[in-house]
């Protein structure tokens, strides 16, 4: 693979997996915190939902956002893998 190719190829994971995988991380942590920090009578009137509901989706968001995160780091390591190395002797 051409190195310009693995640039090009590296940022565009960059930009469709990897920001909206850190967004969806912090989205996450944020929804965990307040689901851990918000009484049951609270979220019941403002979202209709359970506390467990609300921590188990920040929970959700977090891993997937993980998921999204490690996939412009799998590519990278990829393309590094696929360049010849220069020996010099």
């Amino acid at each position: 693979m051409k190195q310009k190719t693995g640039l090009v190829l590296t940022i565009v994971a960059l930009v469709l997996c990897g920001l909206p995988g850190v967004v969806s991380t912090w989205g996450g942590i944020l929804i965990t915190t307040f689901g851990l920090l918000a009484d049951k009578a609270q979220l019941k009137l403002d979202t209709n939902l359970d506390q467990s509901s609300v921590i188990w989706t920040g929970l959700g968001g977090i891993c997937l956002g993980l998921l999204l995160v490690a996939i412009p780091i799998l590519i990278w390591l990829w393309i590094k893998r696929q360049q010849p190395k220069n020996e010099s002797q």
